[in-house]
């Protein structure tokens, strides 16, 4: 079955330790262990720096995480975060008359809860902004936290309006990471690192539509999580999500950056400038989809390297070896036989 982009997106093993890391500390590497196995994701990739989880593995070990742990922010914060908070926290929103409201009533709930950091919103120049700010100095930076809280925030406010909010910047108060390329998927505008503090700017515009969401809606999108808030900005608006559709559609030919800007409809000097505005570059977003199509299909299928090599472009299947071992660290075989590891 052929998989559209979005589906085959896959994110840094980041994610995959900083999940673990709250079950190992409270519960032991034994616990940690169980964990992957539910999940269906085998330990052969905790060893591999630059492996890579599918949007369905990512989803299975959340949720697996959080019932572990009875916290549905993974043991991130000061306090845990109970099992249905997310529910009553949303059933909250539903009556808000515009998303600006919403994200107060968002904000005020969330700082009934962290000891550590408060929520604070504010408006300026046209612009929301939510931020994350420590309550005393000196407050440990969890990256993988802030990066759920914004994660959350916006993935809340696109579900309130039925579509994918914009953002017009978001800002990290941690230095740029090594899976930074993920980001442009992840966060749909313009993404900085070691602010003083973690905030998501968005049009205030976007804040003050209304919006009609029933509870039937609301059930479906809680059975869903984390999958609806945390991918709700594969971005169609986003270059990189245009170059990666377009490049989907035509993935065994080779595709240039002059052939996208054609089918854009625009110019190769403006594309570079808002693939660099998303944080990334057309040969990464090519690179990228070349991967995540590669990781799945190994991962879920017996296709051989050579005709996986041909699918995707590949003159031979030694350059795509040379460059999966590249975005991976490992060859397309090794990594094959690791994911498959106790099925």
């Amino acid at each position: 079955m052929k998989l559209s982009w979005q589906s085959a997106f896959t994110v840094s093993a980041h994610f995959l330790h900083g999940m673990l890391q709250c079950v190992r500390t409270r519960h032991g590497e034994k616990v940690a262990a169980q964990v992957l196995a539910s999940a269906g994701i085998p330990q052969s990739l905790l060893q591999q720096r630059d492996a890579r989880l599918t949007r369905q593995q990512y989803v299975a070990l959340y949720r697996t995480v959080a019932s572990t742990l009875d916290d549905e922010m993974l043991g991130l914060w000061s306090r845990p975060i109970r099992t249905g908070t997310l529910k009553y926290l949303m059933l909250s929103l539903l009556d808000a008359p515009t998303v600006l409201v919403a994200l107060n009533r968002f904000v005020r709930f969330w700082n009934l809860l962290l000891d550590d950091y408060r929520l604070q919103i504010s408006t300026k120049n046209n612009l929301v902004r939510l931020a994350l700010v420590p309550r005393t100095p000196g407050v440990q930076v969890a990256p993988l936290g802030h990066e759920l809280m914004m994660k959350l925030i916006h993935g809340i406010a696109s579900w309130l309006l039925g579509r994918e909010i914009s953002l017009h910047r978001v800002e990290f108060s941690f230095s740029r990471p090594r899976h930074v390329d993920d980001y442009a998927f992840l966060y749909p505008g313009e993404v900085v690192f070691d602010a003083a503090t973690t905030g998501i700017y968005f049009s205030y515009a976007d804040g003050a539509e209304t919006f009609k969401r029933e509870k039937h809606e609301l059930w479906a999108f809680l059975k869903r999580a984390p999958e609806d808030w945390t991918f709700s900005a594969c971005h169609r608006a986003s270059v990189a999500a245009k170059a990666r559709e377009h490049l989907e559609q035509n993935l065994a030919r080779p595709a240039t950056i002059q052939d996208l800007a054609q089918a854009l409809h625009t110019s190769v000097r403006t594309l570079n400038r808002r693939f660099a505005e998303e944080g990334t570059n057309f040969q990464a977003v090519k690179d990228g989809l070349r991967r995540d199509i590669a990781v799945h299909r190994l991962t879920s299928s017996n296709t051989a390297v050579a005709a996986l090599a041909f699918d995707l472009g590949f003159a031979d299947a030694t350059g795509f070896c040379r460059a999966f071992k590249d975005w991976t660290g490992s060859s397309p075989s090794a990594y094959r036989k690791g994911a498959r590891q106790g099925d």
